[in-house]
């Protein structure tokens, strides 16, 4: 398909804002931006759809109410009309989240053949097996001296009749993350055959049927305040002369800029697996598929996971869920019809501005005293900037970051067999 990019700019604000001694005044001009860049697909209607960016900057600006202030004895002091607040920018501007990484979890968290155990993991983990029985056996050995010697009343006295203290906290690690998860395993194991009864049953129902997974993978947002002092007749536009506003022009006072940020990251899928054991073919064919379910294959996966450290490792990248991607894809007939993952983001920064103003005629009151006939007050508003930012990353049937022309002739023959080959309605070949 052939990517097109569109842009276009939009003016905000520039209207006329007032006179000054019948000079006319306009608001203050931004330029936003709304770009798009897409894929051409055939339509309308649209049924199909790829690759996504949706980028816009725009701005809200805050209006103050209207007012008149007439200076009598000044020449261009007089004024009709209203103010409006200044827009912040900031430096820089936000940009895109990036979804490389949030692909691949996806595709992990929706696979439709992800084992129900992994028996596998818990067979490589009884090799620890030995450290825990003898941890144990000395706790009960030094349980047994301390009882043994007596001559102690409180819980103190007890522990304190311990021969070496520093094995207490090895004690409780020992029970806490030795011997509860490998009791917890059992548990399961004892219950895995009905599970896995339940799992081959459902893999035969949906055996070459279309299998949809639809969720929302993060959500969530903060709002901040970015400090700044100005003068507030500075935050309005257009700037008066001195004599037409109430309070003080030089002093700086604190005027914050109020962030805010959200987003939404959601999964779309749509998948199709053939499994030929599952059609009919003798029952000792599928103890290899049983095997794959239980999570006993000793393949790239489970080595990953008995890694040390590879959880600190996952914290920063997408390092395991690549490693389980590649491994199942090896393993099954499974393919994505359509895959996505979608990312909306939103930034506004809320800037206020006020300032304190005279009204009405400043004229000769009368006993050589000047002033003004109306009542000084405060005018003032907020004005938004707004980034707004869309995404859609579309998959290959074989995952992310995965293209048409690197499928070799099995995957091809693959997606011949489930009816997702080139030149249908949804997946064609990229160039």
């Amino acid at each position: 398909m052939a990517y097109r990019v569109r842009k276009r700019t939009v003016r905000y604000g520039g209207w006329v804002a007032g006179a000054l001694s019948g000079t006319v005044k306009l608001e203050p001009s931004y330029v936003g931006s709304h770009s798009c860049t897409d894929e051409v697909h055939p339509g309308p209607p649209y049924l199909t759809g790829g690759n996504l960016s949706i980028s816009k900057r725009k701005f809200s600006l805050g209006r103050t109410t209207s007012f008149s202030a007439h200076d009598l004895t000044t020449f261009n002091s007089n004024w009709d009309g209203h103010l409006c607040v200044l827009a912040y920018i900031p430096s820089p501007e936000p940009i895109q989240l990036s979804l490389a990484g949030w692909g691949a979890k996806g595709w992990n968290r929706a696979f439709p053949l992800h084992p129900i155990y992994q028996l596998g993991v818990s067979l490589l983990e009884l090799k620890d097996l030995p450290h825990m029985v003898f941890q144990t056996w000395s706790f009960f050995g030094r349980l047994f001296s301390a009882v043994k010697a007596g001559g102690f009343n409180t819980i103190g006295a007890f522990f304190g009749s311990f021969k070496n203290l520093r094995e207490i906290p090895n004690d409780y690690l020992n029970l806490q993350f030795g011997w509860a998860p490998f009791l917890q395993d059992l548990a399961y194991i004892l219950s895995m055959q009905d599970k896995l009864r339940q799992k081959l049953a459902w893999l035969k129902k949906k055996n070459g049927k279309a299998i949809r997974r639809n969720f929302e993978m993060d959500a969530g947002g903060f709002s901040e305040g970015i400090s700044r002092n100005i003068v507030p007749l500075t935050s309005l536009s257009p700037v008066l002369p001195t004599m037409l506003y109430s309070g003080s022009v030089v002093t700086s006072v604190p005027l914050p800029v109020q962030k805010s940020y959200n987003r939404r990251i959601w999964f779309s899928s749509k998948w199709r697996f053939y499994i030929p054991e599952l059609a009919g073919l003798p029952r000792d064919s599928i103890v290899p598929l049983k095997w794959a379910l239980t999570g006993i294959d000793l393949d790239s996966t489970i080595l990953y996971k008995v890694f040390p450290w590879s959880w600190l490792l996952d914290w920063f990248v997408s390092v395991g869920a690549v490693v389980q991607n590649i491994n199942l894809r090896a393993k099954y007939h499974v393919v994505a019809e359509y895959a996505y993952v979608m990312c909306r983001e939103n930034f506004t920064y809320r800037a206020p501005g006020y300032a304190d103003v005279n009204t009405g005629v400043f004229q000769y009151l009368g006993g050589g005293i000047f002033g003004w006939t109306g009542v000084p007050r405060r005018v003032s508003g907020v004005t938004d900037t707004v980034y707004e930012f869309r995404q859609r990353e579309e998959a290959n049937p074989y995952g992310f970051g995965i293209t048409f022309a690197s499928l070799s002739a099995y995957q091809w023959s693959i997606l011949v067999a489930l009816g997702l080959s080139g030149g249908g309605k949804r997946f064609a070949t990229r160039t």
